[in-house]
């Protein structure tokens, strides 16, 4: 039997510990993928926070008080979802707007309706892309249920940047944690000429994949998963996603999502969905149907074996069987939902 020294035991204490963290690195190496489904809108003057306030479910304030970036929705005046975005403090009193590209000419339609006499400008932002980076390899089975008291933090407390960005775009390159759902990795605006392996360097570029990871967390986005005015942001998990205030004052929508909240009970959301089979030939808002022969649900998003769909919560959950088009599926609650305590138990 062998000693060693207190100081070769430091050593090679400290060595392994050293290994084991590079080998975690470079076991979970991050994924870049360009969202090219995505494009942004400047909001520039000195009133341009003021303007915002009135248009978005969340609170700019935040934004001003040092996060780096937040999700909102904008909502139409039955308080349906019209726009669903994540707005960057970009620079004093300029911010970017992210919102799906197909949408993006009449988001600044629906922007500039709004302006009236506000000393602001609102223009598309074509020099610059949007990438997600991101740790594909997560492992859902450690994901713990979110505090419901911290949903309603400044999400400066969660914009904590874990990248390491070469210096020669520090300056021309936003970067902040995806303030939605810390699983869902960065979210990076760099100039539309740049490379992102350039600008991050220990990243492997892939297609597709952020998609997936999504679906599987439960986090929908775009027209195609949220078609304008047919859903309502609860539903869209926008309270559980750090995306809406209940503080702050009057914007377009918010009588309708304030009373949902404080006296209605939201019994469909954005859920995750998994097929047993090919579902290549299922069309966009399939209904899915439990084992009695009722509709539960409808599908809004698939990719290879993995989709979304908005769910009615107990039906979906308790069913003994469900199936889209006789395919069977199954749906889960997503694990980092908070717990909440039921107000149909609580009357």
């Amino acid at each position: 039997m062998f000693s060693l020294s207190k100081s070769l035991f430091q050593k090679v204490f400290l060595k392994g510990r050293y290994l084991a963290k590079t080998s975690y690195l470079v076991k979970h190496r991050l994924h870049a993928e360009a969202q090219k489904h995505r494009s942004l809108v400047q909001v520039q003057g000195s009133e341009a926070a003021a303007f915002l306030q009135g248009l978005i479910t969340n609170d700019v304030e935040h934004l001003e008080e040092g996060a780096t970036s937040m999700f909102s929705m904008l909502l139409n005046t039955q308080g349906r979802i019209l726009f669903d975005s994540l707005i960057y403090k970009k620079e004093e009193h300029t911010y970017l707007v992210e919102c799906d590209a197909r949408k993006v000419e009449q988001l600044i339609k629906h922007l500039k309706m709004y302006r009236v006499r506000r000393k602001i400008n609102i223009d598309r932002v074509d020099n610059q892309c949007v990438w997600a980076v991101f740790d594909n390899n997560i492992s859902f089975e450690d994901i713990t249920p979110m505090d419901m008291e911290s949903l309603y933090m400044n999400p400066k407390s969660e914009s904590k940047v874990d990248l390491e960005l070469c210096d020669n775009y520090k300056s021309e390159v936003i970067a902040t944690r995806d303030p939605r759902l810390r699983y869902l990795g960065h979210r990076v605006i760099i100039p539309v000429y740049a490379n992102i392996r350039d600008i991050i360097p220990e990243t492997e570029v892939s297609d597709g994949i952020y998609k997936e990871l999504r679906y599987r967390l439960g986090v929908c986005e775009g027209i195609d998963e949220i078609p304008p005015t047919k859903c309502f942001p609860l539903e869209a998990n926008c309270d559980y996603l750090h995306g809406v205030s209940f503080h702050k004052g009057c914007y377009i929508g918010q009588e309708l999502t304030a009373r949902t909240f404080h006296t209605g009970v939201v019994r469909k959301r954005y859920m995750p969905i998994t097929f047993s089979g090919d579902a290549s030939h299922l069309t966009f808002d399939s209904s899915v149907v439990n084992d009695k022969g009722k509709a539960v649900g409808k599908v809004r998003g698939i990719t290879g074996a993995q989709g979304i769909g908005l769910m009615r919560i107990e039906e979906s959950l308790g069913a003994k069987e469900l199936t889209v088009d006789n395919l069977a599926v199954s749906v889960c609650k997503p694990a980092w939902w908070p717990f909440e305590a039921s107000k149909e138990r609580a009357k």
